[in-house]
């Protein structure tokens, strides 16, 4: 079966990533401005400002600023060229499945597989450089039988497409022998013979080559002819979210954020919506001038993909931020997925507010602290102003904190012996003798749950006005193991004014109001 290869290459990625946001317009006033490679201080990347001058890649730091007083000279990072590299990548794989990574600044895409889903080569590469063009980047391709092929196409010729054995042999003759992806000697030997071209190349016999300049060149020309499968290790798409911006110019206060951190959040959002996935938690790593980068943990109670939801709470969450020294880079990266719910809204639900309960809780979180937001819960205490405390929403629950209990029907089967007779009984049956095994068939009568307030009070105030009384007296007793054992009989009361108040006679006769029916 014949295949179809595709090779992207972006000749300056590392200086397009600087001049996002710029318009095509503004990028002609752009400064002149060169990437350095680290060891050899050499120019690696030039934009074209610095091209229309005369500097060229591989030209040194002294020739390059001989031609232009004013250059800006940036240092080439190869580990964020692959950042970028992986990004491309990722936006490609939503088109093509076969893509395998040329580091530093280049892609091979694997076509034969996808044109019929598309319905041919143009209409697959329309709807790349659709892609492509929601990225300030330049890029040069070409497409050929074989991935070697399409390289040296891309390279000799860009925007060529050879479908052919005849078009590719064709449009390849003329390309140059440094083009090709052999050693330096091998290179040299070759321009020492009077080979200079492609073509002459494969006019030489085989065994000739074989012999002549070892084994490694024929394997190379037999994958550059489609006779033998290259050699490439496709891209797989990242498990989780992580994305890295370097700035421009030092930022040192927290407004100075918005733009750059929303430019990482799209990104996100882009990831996610791919994924058709939300997440819960976003850590956010500022790299600062002389200090150890600073880390930020920001968890939302509802899962979100939108940038402009994570970057509200953002906002927030670095209002009371105070940069001990200016910022240098942002890392974002995502954890804690979760697939997006398919729910349609209730038609009849009626109006509801801009946000939902959770999203108000992550909005109160962000700006308070996730400390601050707290939700009641139930502790196993006897007293009532101890059996209810206040946690954070998102610290796990606390021993003695237990689920409410359902509620019992009124009529229920009696227990076996292994289960705590927490039921009050009314009237046993009339066989039923103490000590005797219940039988199945036997019934007990619930008692109804004690009546408690609606409002109770954080500390009891003492009765200082008559109340009326209501018959059904309750005893409640504080543990002894906890402190000194405390008595309270409680009842139900109203006062002269209407309102019903639940209090408490304490041991020494003393009168409490601990709650507020109404």
């Amino acid at each position: 079966m014949q295949t179809l290869w595709l090779y992207l290459l972006f000749p300056q990625l590392q200086l397009d990533l600087y001049s996002d946001g710029i318009s095509p317009e503004q990028t002609a006033t752009l400064d002149p401005a060169v990437l350095l490679h680290p060891q050899d201080l050499r120019v690696h990347q030039a934009n074209a400002p610095a091209r229309s001058l005369g500097i060229k890649p591989g030209q040194t730091l002294a020739q390059a600023c001989a031609m232009c007083a004013t250059l800006q000279v940036m240092p080439w990072q190869p580990a964020l060229e692959q950042q970028l590299l992986d990004m491309l990548a990722l936006d490609c794989y939503q088109l093509c499945a076969d893509i395998a990574e040329a580091p530093p600044n280049a892609l091979w895409l694997r076509l034969d597989p996808m044109l019929q889903l598309y319905g041919g080569l143009p209409a697959f590469l329309q709807q790349l450089i659709q892609q492509l063009q929601q990225r300030p980047l330049q890029y040069q391709y070409g497409v050929a039988l074989s991935a070697e092929a399409a390289r040296l196409l891309c390279l000799s010729q860009p925007g060529q497409t050879a479908l052919t054995q005849v078009q590719q042999q064709l449009l390849l003759s003329g390309c140059p022998v440094s083009f090709l992806h052999v050693t330096p000697a091998t290179i040299h030997q070759l321009e020492r013979l009077g080979i200079s071209q492609l073509g002459q190349l494969l006019q030489l016999p085989a065994k000739e080559l074989s012999r002549r300049f070892g084994a490694d060149l024929y394997l190379y020309l037999q994958r550059l002819q489609g006779k033998l499968p290259p050699l490439l290790q496709y891209y797989q798409p990242p498990e989780q979210f992580s994305a890295r911006l370097e700035l421009l110019y030092q930022l040192e206060q927290y407004p100075q954020l918005h733009k750059p951190l929303q430019h990482l959040l799209l990104q996100l959002q882009h990831y996610l919506q791919r994924r058709d996935q939300l997440c819960y938690q976003l850590q956010l790593e500022l790299t600062l001038r002389d200090q150890p980068p600073l880390t930020l943990k920001l968890q939302s109670p509802q899962a979100e993909a939108l940038a402009c939801r994570w970057l509200n709470l953002w906002q927030l969450k670095l209002e009371a931020l105070r940069l001990p020294a200016p910022v240098l880079a942002l890392a974002l990266s995502a954890s804690q997925y979760c697939g997006r719910d398919t729910d349609s809204d209730d038609l009849y639900a009626g109006r509801r507010g801009q946000y939902t309960p959770l999203q108000l809780v992550g909005l109160l979180q962000a700006k308070l602290g996730s400390a601050q937001v707290c939700r009641p819960a139930q502790v196993a205490a006897y007293l009532p102003e101890m059996a209810g405390v206040s946690i954070p929403l998102q610290s796990a629950t606390p021993a003695g904190v237990k689920p409410q209990a359902r509620q019992q029907p009124a009529q229920v089967p009696a227990p076996s012996m292994a289960q705590p007779l927490a039921q009050s009984v009314a009237q046993p049956p009339a066989a039923y003798k103490i000590g005797a095994e219940p039988s199945p068939t036997d019934t007990f009568t619930v008692l109804p749950a004690p009546l408690r307030p609606a409002f109770l009070l954080a500390k009891p105030e003492l009765l200082q006005h008559q109340v009326q009384l209501q018959p059904g007296l309750e005893r409640i007793q504080s543990q002894w193991w906890q402190g000194p054992s405390e008595a309270r009989d409680y009842l139900t009361a109203q006062s002269a004014d209407g309102r019903w108040l639940w209090i408490y006679r304490t041991e020494q006769q003393q009168w409490f109001v601990h709650g507020v029916f109404a």
